[in-house]
């Protein structure tokens, strides 16, 4: 690969990451001004709560660990929580503050996990890194979209 390739492709990983900690950090910064009471409630009139949809994106977060090979997933049980089945079907929830906790511990570490990547490793060289580097921006914007509707209970 071309060195210039090789720059604008590490450039590419180092703006998807970046985007990821900001929307981490915005996510966090609003979970810490709600309450559990306010993660309770719906967003809207019959749609998701803000726990629903905090579980949902611990879920999605979970998923980049057994993708960049850190390990497997820290939560596997919000999969079929909170990715596999609609609010409202049910499910027993996780207790607030439990969610909560889950939220930045999972975050936490997968920061550590990715400080741990030299450079090399975040060079796209091969349809894994491609799909890695697609994933996290899927999650990226999921991100957005999710943080959005949270501030709804604001």
């Amino acid at each position: 690969m071309e060195t210039t390739k090789v720059s604008e492709r590490n450039m590419e990983r180092s703006i998807i990451y970046q985007a990821w900690l900001l929307q981490n950090r915005k996510i966090s910064d609003l979970v810490h001004k709600l309450n559990d009471e306010d993660l309770k409630k719906d967003v809207a009139f019959g749609r998701n709560s803000g726990l629903y949809l905090l579980g949902h994106l611990i879920a999605s977060n979970d998923l980049l660990l057994p993708l960049f090979d850190f390990g497997a997933k820290m939560y596997p049980e919000y999969e079929k929580i909170f990715l596999c089945c609609p609010d409202k079907c049910a499910q027993n929830f996780p207790a607030v503050k439990e969610v909560k906790s889950h939220w930045f511990a999972l975050n936490e570490h997968l920061i550590l996990k990715f400080a741990t990547i030299n450079e090399k490793q975040w060079i796209i060289e091969s349809d894994k890194s491609l799909h890695q580097l697609k994933t996290m921006l899927t999650i990226v914007n999921h991100q957005c979209y999710h943080l959005g509707q949270l501030t709804f209970l604001l």
